[in-house]
């Protein structure tokens, strides 16, 4: 009976050593699923961490972007007031020139005409034919003297 209860025993420590081979197996391969999982959180913390490290500097880079613009759009804003000034200023500079063009008109008009009344004035009358009515015209103070003295 001895011998029965000694094969049992040593049956029973068998099998326990076996079940605790095999307990120890899963403990180490749930420690490695354990170690493995915390490896993958730690990289997508780090690749988090990387990517709001980026997102910050993007953020930073369109803030900047954004004032750029707004100097650029001032900018513009200046310069379509000094072109329309300066249009202003144009349209205003070519009405003067009109203006001016129809007043040297109207003073070249007014000038043939009083050129004209004068030497219509000085037509010379019938007299007798002598050294004077031979004379030039620019010597009796015909039109091309008053022209060249006004």
């Amino acid at each position: 009976m001895k011998d029965i209860i000694l094969v049992i025993v040593l049956l029973i420590m068998v099998g326990l050593s076996v079940l605790v081979v095999r307990f120890g197996e899963k403990a180490n391969k749930a420690s490695k699923n354990l170690e493995e999982e915390r490896y993958s959180r730690m990289v997508a913390e780090e690749t988090l961490q990387k990517n709001a490290a980026k997102l910050t500097v993007l953020f930073s880079q369109l803030k900047d972007e954004q004032d750029k613009m707004a100097k650029i759009e001032d900018i513009l804003d200046q310069e379509k007031n000094e072109n329309t000034d300066l249009k202003k200023q144009y349209d205003e500079l070519a009405q003067s020139k009109a203006d001016l063009e129809d007043k040297l008109r109207s003073a070249l008009q007014e000038k043939t005409k009083i050129a004209a009344q004068m030497q219509a004035a000085r037509e010379p009358q019938p007299a007798v034919a002598g050294p004077a009515a031979v004379a030039s015209p620019s010597a009796t103070g015909g039109p091309s003297a008053v022209a060249a003295g006004h």
